[in-house]
């Protein structure tokens, strides 16, 4: 599970699609919320040799407060409920 499901599926969004590179890493993940769909795309150029601190992909078990695009997303969620 990416750092963006385990975030967002407790507030209600759902998983509709993921696409990985050619050795089988995550680059994309596509959540839906009611009508919206939101799109989190792996920037991080070096991944998997280092992992970008928040990335919302890859930011597993991390101590930082979380991504910018998470925490955006979370706010569309309180304000569609």
């Amino acid at each position: 599970m990416t750092y963006a499901e385990q975030e967002l599926q407790p507030l209600g969004f759902h998983l509709l699609d993921t696409e990985a590179d050619s050795v089988g890493f995550e680059k994309k993940v596509v959540l839906s919320f009611h009508h919206l769909k939101l799109q989190f795309d792996c920037v991080c150029p070096a991944y998997p040799r280092i992992k970008a601190l928040g990335c919302p992909l890859h930011a597993h078990e991390t101590s930082l407060p979380g991504s910018w695009p998470i925490e955006d997303a979370k706010k569309v969620a309180t304000a569609l409920k």
